[in-house]
């Protein structure tokens, strides 16, 4: 179902309305929100893509991903939160066609703050202004834009990408622009942090997001109320 902005916000306003919160994703056999965004990556990839999963995490995707692409694929996992950094090494480190970033992606590359809570075992978030973090622990880790991490890095460019990036979602489409411009990138799938762009002062960033990726070739379809798919016209 292709779903236009106006309905995504106000189902948006409607699961917070009534205390929903965010259910674990186990895919490709799902039913839930995000297990359905899941299963619209599972179907779409193929055997011999290039993945980068920005925003790995502790490697969940990244795992499912390095099997269905099979020998003749690659994923490129970023993650710069060392505590999960270490975890996804656990689970994908041994894996011959996954290759581990310990960096984001954003708008441009340096360095950023993540508030990691009391202690760096925490899930990390970029913070903006450091007064407006948690009072726990703070990390200024690397980021880079998506094009220069292609080439300071050497590595492959995608044929499909994962964005989770906590509300800098739009950050890090921008800091990739011409990866996307490229007609080798088939498939963008993004998860929309509505409020964290809102708490940013980017409301209109889901509206923006969407525009970028038309004007670089893609046709868009809204998953769910949080999810995009951007596919190759």
């Amino acid at each position: 179902m292709l779903l236009t902005w106006g309905p995504v916000v106000k189902l948006r306003g409607l699961d917070r309305s009534m205390g929903r919160t965010r259910v674990l994703v186990r895919f490709p056999n799902s039913t839930t929100y995000e297990e359905r965004f899941g299963k619209a990556m599972w179907e779409n990839l193929r055997a011999g893509d290039t993945v980068w999963d920005v925003g790995a995490n502790i490697g969940f995707y990244t795992e499912q991903f390095a099997a269905k692409v099979g020998d003749g694929g690659r994923v490129v996992a970023f993650e710069p939160v060392p505590s999960c950094y270490d975890q996804m090494a656990a689970r994908v480190g041994k894996i011959a066609n996954v290759r581990m970033v310990k960096a984001g992606l954003g708008r441009v590359s340096g360095t950023v703050t993540f508030d990691v809570g009391d202690s760096d075992q925490a899930l990390g978030r970029i913070v903006d202004d450091k007064s407006a973090a948690t009072g726990g622990k703070l990390l200024e880790l690397p980021i880079y834009t998506g094009d220069e991490a292609a080439k300071s890095q050497n590595l492959p460019a995608p044929t499909f990408v994962r964005i989770d990036v906590e509300g800098f979602e739009l950050d890090v489409l921008m800091g990739m622009a011409s990866l996307l411009r490229s007609t080798t990138c088939r498939d963008v799938f993004v998860e929309i942090h509505f409020g964290l762009l809102s708490k940013r002062g980017l409301a209109t960033a889901p509206d923006d997001i969407v525009r970028l990726l038309r004007e670089h070739g893609y046709k868009i379809r809204w998953v769910d109320s949080s999810h995009i798919h951007a596919a190759r016209a």
